[in-house]
């Protein structure tokens, strides 16, 4: 949108970034190589609204190349390489506050595990991590055919709305327990966190982490951290101090 900062992530030749540079008010371009990073400005017309950046994406501090920027008007974009999309989504997660939205070219397999639902084939940990952070949605697909050269996989372009409340601190380890076996019994998986008669009262433990959505592995956590206080007792009652 106009007004916006946008963070590229992996800009190569520059193809994105010139359409970026139509409608932002400026754009960060991301390159880690380094004879990509030197030819954009001439690819890119010397912009003076074109800031590059000559490192790996996964080591940048999103927090000082948004400084200044309102998260209303930034956001994060990038034709992701198929290797290291799943990190890169992690890193966006991760600084989530910065931005607005983020818009990413992926492979399609991917990204129909970040908007996959329950129960689905494509449901998974990626799916959660996903819907926990945004609200994420596949707009459209692009066969290889679309690139040049052509990959060997088809691509989707995937929206990411940050505009939802951060999520409550803990609850990511917890969905990383509960699919760290996808086919074992929540039960199963949950055992070295919580005590067994605690898992034994929850309605939920007999099912796979993959036949629940967010908001009820959400849930269950809430429950069985309440379960686990119950059974730690009441905190004990503080005696006065001898004299």
């Amino acid at each position: 949108m106009p007004g916006d900062t946008v963070i590229e992530v992996g800009p190569g030749r520059g193809a994105l970034t010139r359409q970026l540079l139509r409608i932002a008010s400026r754009v960060i371009a991301v390159e880690l190589d380094r004879e990509l990073a030197a030819e954009l400005p001439k690819r890119c017309g010397h912009s003076r609204r074109l800031r590059i950046l000559r490192e790996d994406f996964l080591r940048c501090d999103l927090v000082s190349l948004t400084s200044g920027c309102l998260r209303k008007h930034s956001v994060i974009t990038g034709n992701l390489p198929y290797y290291i999309t799943s990190p890169v989504l992690r890193a966006a997660f991760s600084e989530r506050h910065l931005f607005r939205s983020a818009t990413f070219l992926m492979q399609e397999e991917v990204a129909d595990r970040v908007v996959a639902s329950p129960g689905s084939r494509s449901y998974g940990y990626l799916s959660c991590l996903s819907q926990l952070h945004c609200r994420p949605a596949k707009r459209f697909s692009l066969s290889p055919r679309a690139f040049s050269p052509p990959p060997r996989v088809r691509s989707a372009v995937v929206t990411l709305d940050f505009g939802g409340p951060d999520p409550p601190e803990g609850f990511e380890r917890f969905l990383s327990a509960c699919f760290r076996q996808p086919r074992k019994t929540l039960k199963n998986n949950l055992l070295k966190s919580y005590r067994r008669s605690v898992l034994d009262d929850d309605p939920r433990s007999g099912l796979r982490a993959q036949q629940l959505a967010t908001d009820d592995l959400l849930a269950m956590w809430v429950r069985l951290e309440r379960g686990e206080r119950r059974e730690d007792g009441p905190a004990p009652v503080p005696t006065p101090a001898s004299r």
